[in-house]
This record gives structure tokens, sequence and C-alpha cells, in this order.
């Protein structure tokens, strides 16, 4: 199962959104898309869950099922948290009694209380909210997850016990992800590829890979691999960072970067896989990241 997206561009009313976004995901892959606010990324997921449809290019997908997490977590206000959860499974025609274990199984991963199960969104705080609404996202066993800022309303603690169940879940699943964040660092986690975006109009400017399998990911390579990324020029241009004196034209190639005492060496380091929109594509036979 693949998505293939050629040449996408989308505008609202006269005003272009997307321009020429080229991009593949594979079955098993997680791709993230980074870039500061503005640049389309939101567009482009709904694009892809067949909320809008794109004014030129061309989208297919051999994805069959597809979950997904929006900015807000858009709970039903009028179910709880069980039901919210299992709104999917609902669809897919499982009875009650077994869509609600199931419900109520994912909430208890999700870090959520037995106290919790019977409350609806109203009484919930802002995290609560968003771990119910990446379970509703996970609880069909989709084969493409898109996700929009889904950690972002998250302490550090619980985020990191998320990351583990995504993790969890593409791993048992062979799910793609095609994830939004504004965090690198949490790409550097989570992604096998970066694509870094660009607004007004939306477009991709670069493409990195990150080969190296998730589960050898240390806290202090990730550190050390985002802080190599945060030296490159188009990247501090994109987030409107002022750019640092010692940058130098080895900048424009993080491959091309001293190892800077990153466990690891370059072997398996962050890299430069593109330099503008033109085929943003994982290379042959690449399995990196989640799909250990």
């Amino acid at each position: 199962m693949e998505l293939h997206i050629r040449h996408l561009t989308h505008s609202f009313a006269l005003t272009e959104v997307l321009s020429d976004i080229n991009l593949d995901l594979h079955a098993g892959e997680t791709l993230a898309l980074v870039g500061p606010s503005g640049c389309g990324k939101s567009t482009l997921l709904h694009i892809v869950a067949g909320l809008l449809r794109p004014s030129e290019g061309t989208l297919e997908s051999s994805f069959r099922g597809i979950g997904c997490m929006f900015q807000q977590p858009r709970l039903m206000p009028w179910k709880n948290v069980v039901d919210n959860i299992a709104l999917g499974l609902k669809g897919l025609g499982i009875p009650a009694g077994s869509r609600r274990r199931q419900g109520a199984a994912l909430a208890l991963r999700m870090g959520l209380l037995e106290r919790d199960m019977d409350k609806f969104p109203y009484e919930l705080s802002g995290g609560m909210q968003s771990r119910v609404a990446l379970a509703r996202a996970l609880a069909t066993r989709p084969d493409l997850l898109l996700l929009d800022e889904p950690f972002a309303a998250l302490d550090v603690g619980l985020r990191h016990e998320l990351y583990g169940v995504l993790r969890e879940q593409v791993r048992g699943t062979g799910a793609a992800v095609l994830m939004i964040t504004h965090d690198l660092m949490e790409a550097v986690r989570l992604a096998d590829r970066l694509l870094l975006m660009a607004p007004h109009p939306g477009r991709v400017l670069r493409e990195f890979m990150v080969p190296r399998l998730q589960e050898r990911r240390s806290d202090d390579w990730i550190y050390g691999q985002t802080g190599r990324l945060m030296r490159i020029r188009e990247v501090r241009e994109c987030f409107g960072l002022p750019l640092q004196r010692e940058e130098g034209d080895h900048e424009a190639d993080p491959t091309a970067a001293d190892d800077g005492g990153v466990p690891g060496g370059m072997d398996d380091g962050v890299r430069a896989l593109t330099g503008a929109s033109a085929n943003c594509a994982a290379p042959h036979g690449h399995r990196g990241g989640c799909v250990a």
C-alpha cells in the first residue's frame, strides 16, 4: 500500500496555499511535515484525508482505512470517553459490548483512568481530550494514520508514553503515518523522513532522511541530530530564526557537518535527500524509524 502525490496545487479563492507538492508514502513508514504556521500542512493533510479536493495535480492512494487526528480533538459532546473512542468501531459494525471493551482498553493505554470512562468532553482537560482523539484514530487499526500535531497539548511525560503507543501501533499493523509537527525534535524522534515546508505559498523546500532505526535513537542522539538540523540555513530561515555567524557553505548539506559527538557518527545521522519539491520519495527499499 502506498500514497503518491504529484504536482499538487491548491487555492482558496484567489489565494494559492499549496504549490507543486510531490511526495510518496509507503506502508510502515512515518513521514513528518515540518514548517511554520501558514505553510499549508493541515490543508495537505485534509486533502489526503479526502476532505478537500486539490485544485490541480494528482493523488493516488491504495490505503484502505484512514484514521485522522486533527489539531482540535473534535470529540462528540454528547458521547462519553469510551463511546468517543469507539465511534469508528460502531461505523464498522462492531457489536456494542465489544466496541466498549476495546474503547476502554485503548483509553487505559492512553493514560486515562477507570473513573474517566464515563466522562463527557466538557469534563476533560485539553490533554485528556487529545488522548481520547488519538485513541479514536487508532481504534480501527487504520492502514494510514493522519496526525495533525497529535502531542502538542500533552505534558512531556505523557507525550513520551504516547510516542511508545504510536510506535507499537505502526510495528503491529504496518500502518503508514503522515504527521504534522512544529517540533523538529519530535520529528527526528518519530519519523523516517522529514519534509521541510515553507509558506506563501506552501511548498516543500527540502527532504531529510532519518535512517537510524527508532529503537536505536537515544535522547542524546536525537538532541544532537535536532541541533544539526537547526544549524541548516533553510531551516533557520523557514522558522524565522536569525542566521548564525558561524554558519558556512557546508551547512547547506547536513551530511557535510562534523559528528559533533553524536553517537553513531555519520552513517545513520539525519541527511538531506532533495533540495526542492522535485520528487520527495523514499529511497527504494528504505524502511527505518518506526518499523523496526
